[in-house]
């Protein structure tokens, strides 16, 4: 077994552990000298991913680990939020619907609506692929810092090629979604429009997906509803952050 791999051990036995964990206690778990969990320790406490509680209080999870949760219930919330809207516009136009998710310089589809026909797109749930082609790449690679940007197009592209893709991407800010045919999967047209937060900021792109020969003239049928749908999404999500607010101020109140 790899260092790394001993320290992802290490990670997961404290953050699993009901209570905070001495040295000795890792080291029994793990089948390692107290010294090498030392050297672990180090490492995760580098990265606010554990917490020294002292000689006697052990290791505890630490605030990056608070900060990853957070993290993860923000996306089941948008998650909950979107699905009902996904599954309504999967109904409408009897295609598949995804949420995608920038992380890093891929896009992950976190949640998904399967079309009901025989004939229908790849993409998964759990699935991922670089920032670079089909509708949901690009637009989310389009409200990415530039940093991001440039880090995904890196070494992957001509000169020219980079400047066409930077038009492209400012076009879609501009027009509020993106469309490819084929640049993932052969055959296969997409559609993705943006879902912000309350302060307008990208939190996600809404996509769906169908084979060419059945988009043929609903193209424009399929943009407006998949815009409309990502627009449903944002206000949604805005009405359930200001209820969680408000009734935060008044639990706050009434004590």
């Amino acid at each position: 077994m790899s260092a790394a791999e001993r320290v992802l051990d290490a990670l997961i036995a404290i953050t699993s552990s009901p209570r905070a964990m001495t040295a000795a206690e890792l080291a029994q778990q793990l089948d390692v000298p107290v010294s090498s969990v030392y050297r672990h320790i180090a490492l995760l406490k580098q990265y606010d991913l554990v917490a020294d509680m002292g000689r006697d209080g052990g290791f505890a999870p630490g605030p990056a680990c608070w900060r990853i949760g957070q993290s993860f219930d923000g996306l089941q919330l948008i998650s909950a939020i979107a699905r009902p809207v996904m599954v309504a516009l999967s109904e409408t136009t009897q295609e598949s619907v995804g949420l995608m998710q920038a992380v890093a310089t891929d896009v992950v589809c976190v949640e998904m609506v399967e079309s009901s026909q025989s004939l229908r797109c790849s993409f998964a749930k759990g699935r991922s692929q670089p920032l670079r082609a089909g509708a949901s790449a690009k637009l989310l690679l389009a409200y990415q810092p530039e940093v991001v940007r440039r880090l995904v197009q890196q070494g992957a592209l001509r000169r020219d090629a980079l400047e066409a893709l930077e038009a492209e991407l400012a076009s879609i800010r501009a027009q509020g979604h993106a469309q490819s045919e084929s640049e993932v999967d052969m055959g296969v047209w997409g559609v993705s429009a943006p879902v912000f937060d309350s302060a307008g900021r990208l939190v996600c792109g809404l996509s769906l997906m169908a084979p060419v020969v059945r988009v043929g003239t609903r193209t424009q049928e399929f943009v407006a509803a998949t815009v409309k749908a990502a627009a449903d999404i944002t206000r949604r999500l805005a009405e359930s952050i200001d209820n969680q607010n408000q009734n935060q101020n008044q639990n706050g109140n009434s004590q």
